[in-house]
């Protein structure tokens, strides 16, 4: 039974269900450094799959442990609040990996003095190559706000932590306690009550960088690009 870490047909490695009660997972090509959806067919029409977004290209067909499997395009560019309307919740590994990409990319706006102030799931974008960044400006729905900022505090960079794991916190369904992912410990850090405590934004990034599935003994450097070509969705 394919389970989380998974490689399948030595390309796809599975990163967890594509939400709750399916049998859709999210995976990385690692050929591409691409996030894609891997569905089993099992006994199923092959023209009659569910897959997890409407009109979702189909990439591949690979038969691996006497399964077949689609690898189905990743949903393009929406608000990480549009797929957690779809999905209900995100795979660990896909919720890691964003929040890593998020973390390097404040961490840079930190170094210069810059805060967002606005972190949450309207304000993530995922890209169709299931990357990860942040958009707009303002202020954060008041669920991902740090406590001391609700008490009426200046938001600061510990606060942006804070709204960070909050929104990976939503990502991951809002339940920290059943999940033996990796990914837990780091998100409690990062939502620790006590701004002093929490990680800086460059420790949460490598954090969340260390609990990222990546290749076994190989460095995650994106894909060569004379294999863009390769990609089989049609």
């Amino acid at each position: 039974m394919a389970r989380e870490g998974t490689l399948i047909g030595d390309r796809y490695r599975l990163l967890g269900p594509a939400g709750q009660g399916t049998v859709v997972w999210h995976a990385q090509d690692e050929r591409l450094d691409r996030i894609v959806a891997v569905k089993p067919l099992f006994d199923e029409p092959l023209a009659a799959p569910t897959i997890p977004a409407p009109r979702a290209a189909i990439c591949d067909v690979v038969d691996d442990d006497r399964t077949t499997y689609l690898v189905l395009e990743y949903p393009g560019a929406r608000t990480l609040t549009e797929l957690l309307g779809e999905h209900g919740t995100l795979a660990p590994g896909l919720v890691a990996r964003f929040g890593a990409q998020l973390a390097a990319e404040l961490a840079a706006a930190h170094d210069e003095g810059v805060l967002h102030a606005a972190v949450d799931p309207d304000h993530v974008v995922v890209s169709a190559e299931g990357h990860a960044r942040i958009v707009g400006g303002g202020q954060a729905l008041g669920a991902f706000l740090a406590p001391e900022v609700l008490d009426g505090g200046f938001p600061d960079f510990p606060a942006e932590v804070y709204s960070l794991g909050a929104t990976l916190y939503a990502a991951l369904g809002g339940d920290l306690g059943q999940s033996r992912h990796p990914l837990t410990e780091a998100v409690v850090h990062l939502l620790h009550p006590d701004p002093t405590a929490r990680p800086t934004m460059a420790v949460a990034e490598a954090l969340l960088n260390s609990v990222t599935p990546r290749r076994p003994g190989i460095p995650d450097r994106g894909a060569p690009r004379g294999l863009a070509g390769d990609y089989r969705c049609v």
